[in-house]
């Protein structure tokens, strides 16, 4: 593998808001015309290619996630009236986007563990354009969190207060989605405002309509965890499965690996059934002394031994590494990727305020990006095998 030039620091924020959700929504559109007034075009303008819906369509779209997550529009509002736009325009770049989003996650319940702790980790592969705030926030009424922003209000991963811990991996991305419904963004929001434990997240999940293609893991301070499958191909062919720990053990990256998903598990890719046994196997071999340095060591492994990728250029760097110790409640996150950036303890009580961190990263080509692609079907049995050409 051959290093490209090193490029520029990624800059990332930690941002505390707190009050009713359109002032938390205003709080963050402040901090955005004071510190990173170029960033607001990416949250005011239609995907490229696309022009904006209508004001009733958008409307719709609205009240469908104000039941799902209430008052997350009018988040909405509070960031539309700051910045001086129609708030149905981000509302309306919010539901037409859609992407990969390379991401492991596993779960480690305490029997594995040499301190007692049940620990979440999670590491997060995009291309370095991309949003980088790690919002604490405490809305009257709610639980307080602390999670990664996606499309502003929503949440791509995140702790609430009581313990809860709810993270993604986008799984089938390639395959259009259909229908109506909400992405995972608006789900983990709900999630974290919502609820208190693994079953109350189950029935929510089951409850909303989710349009979305996504591995859910969820945790709780009561030592439940599960990854919930969910695949979204069409109105008359969407499904979700649970998948329980195996050994008090729970990996997922990029694909499905319940066998009830096998028709659903399309676009899998060689690199996420990589990951996925490198992690697996690295869990197995530890444990029952697992431990939050065993687990810095795991995260901070360069692919293809490990999940620390470096491939920035084909959206496949790592942006960021999670530690949730949810025996604690507590988090840790190295900004960038692990093997070259600190780790830092993020307490979700931090006073109002913002803090910048600048990490480090280099750009590296894939060195044979054939094979890192190649698709992997799932055929009888559920065993993966190289997709023939």
């Amino acid at each position: 593998m051959a290093n490209t030039e090193k490029k520029e620091p990624m800059i990332f924020d930690i941002h505390v808001a707190e009050g009713s959700n359109y002032e938390v929504g205003k709080q963050r559109a402040e901090t955005l015309k004071e510190h990173y007034p170029d960033d607001i075009p990416y949250y005011t303008s239609p995907m490229e290619g696309q022009g904006y819906i209508s004001a009733a369509t958008a409307h719709k779209r609205m009240m469908l996630i104000d039941k799902i997550c209430p008052g997350f529009t009018d988040e909405i509002q509070g960031f539309a009236d700051e910045i001086g736009v129609e708030s149905e325009k981000i509302i309306c770049y919010a539901n037409s986007y859609h992407n990969s989003y390379n991401c492991c996650q596993f779960a480690v319940l305490p029997s594995n563990t040499s301190d007692g702790h049940f620990y979440v980790g999670r590491s997060y592969e995009y291309f370095v354009r991309d949003e980088r705030s790690l919002c604490i926030t405490r809305v009257t009424g709610k639980p307080k969190h602390i999670g990664f922003s996606l499309q502003n209000a929503g949440r791509m991963d995140g702790m609430n207060e009581h313990g809860l811990v709810v993270s993604m991996s986008s799984t089938a991305y390639l395959k259009p989605l259909d229908g109506n419904g909400c992405e995972f963004w608006v789900a983990i929001r709900a999630i974290l405002d919502r609820c208190k434990n693994v079953y109350e997240a189950k029935c929510l999940l089951e409850e909303i309509p989710l349009c979305t293609n996504t591995n859910f893991l969820v945790a709780d301070a009561s030592n439940h965890a599960a990854i919930f499958e969910v695949a979204s191909f069409s109105t008359d062919k969407k499904r979700m499965i649970e998948r329980k720990p195996f050994g008090d053990l729970l990996v997922a990256t990029n694909h499905y690996v319940s066998h009830e998903m096998n028709e659903f598990d399309e676009h899998h890719f060689w690199n996420s059934e990589l990951r996925y046994t490198s992690v697996w196997n690295s869990l197995l071999r530890d444990a029952p002394n697992i431990n939050d340095e065993k687990i810095r060591k795991l995260l901070s492994t360069p692919y293809p031994y490990g999940p620390c990728c470096h491939f920035y250029s084909s959206g496949m760097g790592t942006l960021r590494s999670m530690i949730f110790d949810v025996s604690e409640k507590n988090l840790k996150v190295s900004f960038g990727p692990p093997d070259m950036n600190p780790w830092h303890e993020i307490d979700i009580d931090t006073p109002m305020g913002l803090e910048e961190i600048i990490c480090k990263y280099d750009n590296i080509e894939i060195e044979n990006p054939e094979h890192f692609w190649r698709e992997m079907y799932r055929g009888f049995g559920g065993h993966s095998t190289i997709r023939s050409r």
